[in-house]
C-alpha cells in the first residue's frame, strides 16, 4: 500500500515561502515552493525537526523573536537572516496561529535605500503635524504614501464611502488613472498591511500531512493569497499590484489607504513595515485633529 501524500491546505503568493512549527518545533506545514529557496523537498520535510531545515543560530534568534510576541494578532519581523547559515540571506515575519508559531520568509532585497525608512517617516510625520484640516492631512498623506511605496497610485477612503465615489484623498502619477478598479472585500477587509504583488501571479499551495487534525489559519499571514476572483478582477482592471493598509483610529476602522501599479511591484518586507508604521502614526495624526474639531466649541 503507497503511503499518502501531502495534502493542499490554503496558499500563499511566490514571492516568499512558509514553514509552519508545532509546539514540539516539527515542521507541520510548508509551502509548495520551499525546494525553490532551501533546496529541500517539501514533503521531506515535513514532521522533522525545524534544525533540519534552519541553523542553529537562526533558530534561536526565531525563539528569541517570538517571546516578544504580545498578542495573539502581532507580528514580529527580523531582516537579513541567514536562515540555512549560507550566504543567502531572507526578511522573516513571525506569528502565532494556535499553538502554532507561522514564519513567513522573502529573499532579502537590494535594501540599501531602506536603511533610512525610520528617519524618512519621521520628517514625513513631522510634516504631517504642522496641517491642521484633515483633507489636507490625508492629501499630504497620500503622497508621502506614493514616494514611500514607489506605486503609482494612491487613494485614502473613508469606511463606509462608496467606492465610486470621490475618495478622501489622492495622489496619481501621471496617465495612472486608468487604474480604476478596486479591491474585493476579502482584501479590502483585513486588519494588516495587505499586498497583493502580481495580480498575474499563480499561487502556491501549503501542504500538510495528509491526515492533518485541523487546518491552518492563515488570517495574519503577510504573504496570504487573495481569492483568485478578486485578483482576476484586478488584473482586468489595469492593477499589476497591491498594498491595503487599514486606519485604525480610536480602536475603529476609519479607513483605509490603498496602493496601486500598473506592472508587478513588491516593495521589501523592511519597506513595507516602514509603510505600515507610517499608517499607524497617520492614524495618530487623525485621531487628534478628531478629538480637536468635538473639543472646539461650536457657534
Amino acid at each position: 500500500m503507497s503511503k499518502a501524500g501531502p495534502a493542499s491546505e490554503g496558499a500563499i503568493q511566490p514571492i516568499g515561502f512558509l514553514v509552519a512549527l508545532a509546539p514540539d518545533w516539527r515542521v507541520s506545514r510548508v509551502s509548495a515552493n520551499i525546494g525553490e529557496h532551501l533546496g529541500k523537498p517539501p514533503a521531506d520535510l515535513l514532521g522533522q525537526s525545524v534544525t533540519t531545515l534552519f541553523a542553529e543560530e537562526a533558530v534561536h534568534s526565531l525563539r528569541n523573536r517570538l517571546a516578544l510576541l504580545r498578542s495573539p494578532d502581532s507580528v514580529e519581523r527580523l531582516f537579513s537572516v541567514p536562515l540555512s547559515g549560507g550566504t543567502s540571506v531572507f526578511d522573516v515575519a513571525l506569528h502565532m496561529s494556535g499553538n502554532t508559531a507561522v514564519l513567513e520568509a522573502e529573499p532579502s532585497r537590494d535594501q540599501r535605500h531602506d536603511r533610512d525608512s525610520t528617519g524618512t517617516i519621521r520628517g514625513m510625520i513631522g510634516q504631517l503635524g504642522a496641517i491642521e484640516e484633515l483633507t489636507a492631512l490625508c492629501a499630504l498623506a497620500a503622497r508621502q504614501v506614493r514616494a514611500l511605496s514607489g506605486f503609482d497610485r494612491v487613494v485614502i477612503r473613508r469606511a463606509g464611502d462608496d467606492a465610486a465615489g470621490p475618495p478622501a484623498a489622492e495622489a496619481v502619477r501621471s496617465g495612472a488613472r486608468s487604474m480604476t478598479g478596486e479591491p474585493g472585500s476579502s482584501i479590502a477587509g483585513r486588519s494588516i498591511l495587505t499586498i497583493v504583488a502580481d495580480t498575474s501571479a499563480a499561487p502556491v499551495a501549503i501542504l500538510a500531512p495528509p491526515h492533518a487534525r485541523r487546518g491552518l489559519d492563515l488570517s495574519n499571514a503577510l504573504l496570504l493569497a487573495a481569492p483568485q476572483a478578486e485578483v482576476t478582477a484586478m488584473r482586468e482592471a489595469g492593477i499589476g499590484a497591491a498594498i491595503l493598509l487599514p486606519l485604525i483610529v480610536a480602536g475603529r476602522r476609519w479607513g483605509d489607504i490603498r496602493c496601486y501599479h500598473r506592472a508587478p511591484s513588491c516593495p521589501s518586507l523592511e519597506r513595507r513595515s516602514a509603510i505600515e508604521w507610517f499608517a499607524m502614526m497617520l492614524s495618530m495624526q487623525i485621531e487628534i485633529r478628531e478629538l480637536r474639531a468635538r473639543a472646539e466649541p461650536r457657534s
